[in-house]
């Protein structure tokens, strides 16, 4: 299960990039919860900095903002029950208290249907 860290944050500052390098090593007990950390362009939480989602298969992205390193551990355990969940909607698994502020989005997950990008169901159009 993927913990997503915006490798631009905060994208409107000198110190572009800074979160994740900050974030990386309080992220220690990531790899032994199972939790695979990835860095991606941007989460699309601009323009607050700290920015981190979790997200897996047929389960929506959640998105965390205002993160600094000393919310690694909440993280991990937000990650663990978030992976845990057979829907991954916050409230179907408990977000730690530290980290119930700064949920900042839920986005489900769009389908598509047999592969013709932005349609769901019916015939391709001629």
């Amino acid at each position: 299960m993927p913990l997503l860290v915006c490798r631009t944050c905060p994208r409107y500052e000198s110190d572009s990039g800074s979160f994740g390098d900050e974030l990386d090593p309080a992220l220690t007990r990531a790899a032994a919860r199972g939790v695979r950390v990835r860095h991606v362009p941007c989460v699309g939480g601009c323009p607050r900095a700290g920015n981190v989602a979790l997200d897996g298969p047929g389960k929506p992205r959640v998105r965390f903002s205002s993160l600094t390193a000393d919310d690694a551990d909440d993280l991990v355990e937000a990650s663990a029950a978030y992976d845990a969940s057979a829907t991954g909607v916050p409230g179907d698994w408990e977000v730690p208290a530290p980290l119930e502020g700064r949920l900042t989005a839920v986005t489900p997950k769009r389908i598509i249907d047999s592969g013709r990008f932005g349609r769901v169901g019916g015939e391709a159009p001629l």
